[in-house]
């Protein structure tokens, strides 16, 4: 990134409109656009997103909503429309080609003239493996309500990793939207239990993490063997808790957490 743009991007929490007035009250003249992901890890608190919209509004910014992992696990079309809200603009992946090389980005007409008067390069703009791809999606993801399915599934597995941490007695916490769920142990040594989690669930013949991507191709006996193998893996994470092995059982290095800044 250039070091140009160092303090042109002022975050703020999801869930904290006050975090995002407090923006305003400083920057608003200056503010060109407000991006987001219209949801994450937790549902949407009722005057957030209608807030942030209002922002936007008033101070003639740009509201781009950010599809890329939202995408189409909780509607067709992208989850602002399950939330009722309207962008200026929403960016989309190759989650709407079934993982085909594609990208969309809409957006209201005002907005979008905006293309006419830049320049735009694309290797892929002659291709048509990706957009027929797209259509591909589109028309079976809502034909069988793919959606609907994701959220299914998201429950199910949410509901099991709950009871499977309460008969093992593990510290456990669930959360995320349904189709992309996770769970975190609630513990100082929380990567090593991952680490461990995944380690174990290996060896039962799964390849898991502590998350859940659901996809159209699971099915409930899937999710029946699955969650079976999570309460064997948790009762035995509890027990090398209980004593004081759970480092000692890992076969290799602790994983990485995960994104990191480079210096």
């Amino acid at each position: 990134m250039p070091r140009g743009l160092r303090g042109t991007a002022l975050p703020f929490r999801y869930n904290h409109l006050e975090e995002l007035e407090a923006i305003v009250a400083e920057h608003g003249a200056e503010l060109a656009a407000i991006v987001m992901e219209p949801i994450r890890n937790a549902e949407p608190q009722p005057d957030f997103l209608p807030g942030v919209r209002g922002i936007a509004s008033r101070l003639g910014a740009v509201l781009i909503v950010d599809e890329v992992t939202a995408g189409w696990r909780l509607r067709t079309g992208g989850a602002h429309l399950e939330y009722g809200l309207t962008p200026d603009m929403a960016v989309f992946a190759k989650g709407i080609s079934n993982g085909y090389p594609l990208a969309a980005i809409i957006g209201t007409a005002e907005v979008m003239k905006a293309f006419q008067s830049t320049f735009i390069s694309s290797t892929y703009w002659t291709e048509r493996i990706g957009p027929t791809a797209g259509l591909a999606t589109l028309r079976k993801h809502r034909r069988l309500n793919v959606a609907d399915h994701l959220c299914e599934m998201g429950t199910q597995i949410q509901a099991g990793w709950r009871a499977a941490a309460a008969r093992t007695h593990l510290p456990v916490t669930v959360n995320g939207m349904l189709p992309l769920s996770h769970f975190a142990f609630d513990h100082p040594d929380r990567q090593a239990l991952r680490t461990l989690f995944t380690q174990i669930m290996l060896e039962k013949g799964f390849l898991a993490t502590n998350a859940l991507y659901a996809a159209y191709a699971h099915r409930a006996h899937h999710v029946q063997s699955y969650l079976a193998a999570v309460e064997e893996a948790f009762g035995e994470i509890a027990e090398a808790l209980a004593r004081g092995e759970a480092a000692q059982r890992l076969k290799g290095p602790v994983a990485h957490t995960g994104f990191r800044r480079l210096a």
